[in-house]
């Protein structure tokens, strides 16, 4: 293996460990203050269940996921609920921002200002899907992200595009 393939394969394994310990990622572990019981969270399941796979910078900061669709998340057909598919995209679109953040740069992940599914074909529940990511374009206040999720043959299921504001207090000047 090339110094350049070995020195990418070693950054990729970081970028994945970062998904993998994101605090993000781990909302859905998280315990009450008083360590009586679990947070209540919606999607809790969907923080816990989404498992990253592949991570990148380039040409833009991407993660793909593999995720399990359980039967919870399906609708009276059988097939994923469209608010389920939305807010698995919510989740996962913006554990991908874990790529580009810092102390004080997207810190606390943002809120969503647009999210966008585009639902091309029924997800069957009680199968296993990918969703990649990719931020394609932030900035100090405003981040584009895109998604799309796929079976286990490659075919696009539904595809999203999510828009965020930065919440994290801006600094005051000197």
């Amino acid at each position: 293996m090339s110094d350049k393939t070995s020195s990418q394969a070693e950054l990729d394994k970081q970028l994945l460990d970062k998904l993998t310990d994101s605090p993000f990622r781990s909302v859905g572990a998280m315990k009450a203050p008083d360590s009586k019981g679990d947070i209540t969270t919606w999607g809790k399941e969907i923080y816990e269940g989404l498992v990253p796979i592949r991570a990148t910078l380039y040409p833009h900061p991407a993660a793909t996921y593999t995720l399990h669709l359980d039967e919870k998340y399906g609708n009276l057909l059988g097939n994923l609920h469209g608010g389920a598919a939305a807010t698995i995209f919510d989740i996962a679109t913006t554990m991908t921002l874990a790529l580009v953040q810092s102390e004080g740069f997207w810190q606390h992940w943002g809120v969503s200002r647009t999210l966008s599914c585009t639902y091309l074909r029924p997800a069957q529940v009680n199968r296993h899907v990918t969703i990649h990511c990719e931020v394609v374009s932030f900035g100090k206040r405003l981040v584009h992200i895109k998604g799309s999720m796929k079976d286990r043959d490659g075919k696009v299921l539904v595809t999203c595009e999510h828009d965020k504001v930065n919440t994290d207090t801006r600094s005051t000047k000197l």
